[in-house]
């Protein structure tokens, strides 16, 4: 199984802290409406969902069966709790 190197792993834990603390500010701000938030978060947690499925769990290089069935999981889960706050 390939790992990304050190340097690519410490950048992409900064960015996925750096979309954690982005969505948190967004929340305790209240710049934005409840209409635009959950959607903006949850798609920010898809977003960090799918970088963890792909770089961290090693499944960019996994049979395509087994990739779908994890980014079809992420994507209902979103997609079940995007439809939650309508």
């Amino acid at each position: 199984m390939n790992t990304p190197a050190p340097l690519t792993q410490w950048l992409l834990w900064a960015w996925l802290s750096g979309l954690t603390l982005l969505a948190a500010a967004l929340a305790e701000t209240g710049q934005l409406s409840q209409h635009w938030l959950a959607p903006l978060v949850l798609g920010f947690a898809w977003l960090k969902g799918w970088v963890v499925i792909e770089r961290y769990m090693g499944l960019r290089h996994a049979p395509h069966w087994l990739r779908a069935s994890v980014h079809g999981w992420l994507l209902l889960v979103t997609g079940v709790l995007l439809l939650s706050f309508r």
